[in-house]
């Protein structure tokens, strides 16, 4: 899994310097349209080569028959992995039903069937040590990684039963499944 997220940090990285974005995005062009790409055309050769090196080094370009071929299935892949390395893509097996709750590794919508919306709530919980009692502000930090409204999730805890709150004194979670 690091191999991967290395390799989308590197996408990324060469994905942030705005020539090389329109390097690859001319060539992505000319490649759609069937034009060959001759560097020269992209503007000056040295910084161009010299652009063209670190995209391929990203994976964002191959050499095919002599010809530089952007290769933009390659994001869809790192995104993915990126998602894979998330706390609930980590929690929740690819083949779920509960996926599809999931955007980009978080919680978009929560489920409204009560056997989805139980089996979520077994996922988040999962994400909380049950060896201590939480303080609110720690429930909400491991609550964040997995969606922005993180007092509904907790809400949604305590209210089937995974957490109990203990008054001012913080939160204990009662059930600690192992896999949904």
């Amino acid at each position: 899994m690091s191999a991967k997220l290395s390799a989308a940090a590197a996408a990324l990285q060469a994905l942030s310097n705005p020539a090389r974005l329109a390097i690859l995005a001319a060539i992505a062009d000319r490649n759609q349209r069937r034009v060959p790409v001759v560097l020269e055309e992209l503007g000056d050769l040295r910084t161009v080569a010299k652009e063209v090196g670190r995209l391929t080094e990203a994976g964002l370009l191959t050499k095919v028959r002599g010809q530089f071929v952007a290769d933009l299935t390659t994001l869809g892949a790192l995104a993915d992995a990126v998602v894979e390395a998330t706390a609930l893509g980590r929690a929740i097996p690819a083949d779920s039903p509960l996926r599809r709750f999931l955007v980009h590794g978080r919680i978009r919508t929560l489920p409204k069937r009560p056997a989805d919306l139980d089996a979520m709530a077994a996922v988040l919980c999962t994400l909380l040590p049950n060896d201590r009692t939480l303080t609110e502000a720690e429930v909400n930090d491991y609550l964040h990684q997995a969606g922005d409204d993180v007092a509904g999730l907790r809400r949604l805890l305590v209210d089937l039963h995974f957490v109990r709150r203990s008054g001012s004194a913080g939160y204990e979670v009662i059930e600690h499944p192992i896999h949904v």
